[in-house]
């Protein structure tokens, strides 16, 4: 090491601008940069390391962006159905939209219309690369994206009126529908029919009946005009007015109303997610029930006969919820709603 040091000593220029004329600075100046190139060959791999750390972490920073930058494009430009960029957005929370200052997350987005990509395509043989494939896919984007801000709106108006919905409702839930279920099927078969039709994993389903409890229950306890119009239209049948008449003059329900609510024969296992068939096997030909608080609005229903086999015969009477359809349109007017991707509003192609 001492002769690489008087080496690279003896290979240094002369002090520069001292006319040949040496002082204690000059040496002193002189032997620092003859010292910091020895360090060099004294200490290489110190010297190394710091380069290969400096290096390491520019690639990984590359990388990253070149990662982010990729993942954006794919779900804010290509909008991605992906089932990689799907699990992205499960771990890492970034919005589809904005309402009310909240967040609308991609994942809920994806969650709906991945669902609804699966099911046509392999229940109904939609093909989504012809023109009706193309405007039921545009149809099914605008669907999941009101669904999932609608969800958050929900989730506001829940946190702030103090609405919860426990496991055991969810549980109990799931449990009404597998054992109401015509097929007569067990837990495990239930799962994965629910993957088969949805492709979603129980949890996934679970989140997606808490989301559906939550919104009844929210709609039930806001909904106060709703909820005067149907006690009335209760009393109204208690005093002794015509069910069918009353059907007539105030359901909401366009497929029933002029038939006097009637809905026809159905089977007391049907899956019914606002519970008006359940209600009704319990009821006694000819007697109505108490307003019952459906997923969608409220609900009387009667029970006009009772057949052999499970068939039931029933007429109902709808006043649908219309806080949330009031408060989505005074948001979206006064420019609280924001979609961070282009949606189109579409009717839906199977009516046209």
């Amino acid at each position: 090491m001492k002769k690489l040091l008087r080496k690279a000593f003896n290979k240094q220029a002369p002090p520069p601008e001292t006319g040949g004329r040496i002082t204690n600075e000059t040496v002193a100046e002189h032997r620092e940069r003859v010292l910091a190139g020895g360090r060099k060959f004294k200490y290489p791999l110190q010297y190394t390391k710091h380069r290969v750390l400096i290096i390491s972490i520019i690639i990984v920073v590359v990388t990253t962006l070149s990662f982010l930058g990729f993942c954006g494009w794919q779900l804010y430009n290509a909008q991605s159905t992906d089932k990689f960029i799907y699990s992205m957005t499960q771990f890492v929370p970034v919005p589809v939209a904005k309402v009310e200052g909240t967040w609308v997350r991609y994942s809920d987005y994806l969650l709906e219309l991945r669902s609804a990509i699966h099911y046509l395509s392999t229940k109904e043989a939609v093909n989504f690369n012809s023109d009706d494939g193309k405007r039921q896919l545009d149809y099914q984007k605008r669907l999941a994206m009101d669904k999932s801000i609608e969800n958050t709106l929900v989730a506001q108006l829940a946190s702030q009126h103090h609405v919860a919905v426990s496991q055991k409702e969810v549980d109990d839930f799931i449990k009404q529908q597998i054992s109401t279920n015509r097929l007569g099927v067990n837990e495990t078969v239930y799962r994965q029919v629910i993957r088969d039709y949805y492709d979603w994993s129980f949890d996934e389903y679970k989140n997606s009946i808490r989301q559906q409890l939550l919104r009844k229950k929210v709609m039930a306890q806001l909904d106060t005009g709703s909820k005067q119009k149907i006690n009335d239209i209760l009393k109204g049948l208690q005093g002794g007015a015509d069910f069918a008449a009353v059907a007539k003059e105030h359901s909401e329900d366009v497929a029933t109303k002029a038939q006097g609510g009637d809905v026809g024969l159905v089977n007391k296992n049907t899956e019914d997610p606002n519970g008006i068939v359940a209600v009704a096997g319990q009821l006694e030909p000819g007697k109505f029930s108490q307003v019952i608080e459906g997923v969608d609005g409220f609900y009387i229903v009667k029970l006009l006969e009772k057949r052999d086999g499970g068939d039931l015969h029933i007429a109902k009477i709808y006043v649908g919820y219309k806080i949330l359809d009031s408060k989505m349109a005074e948001l979206k007017k006064s420019g609280q709603i924001q979609e961070f991707i282009t949606v189109k509003q579409i009717d839906n192609p199977s009516k046209q």
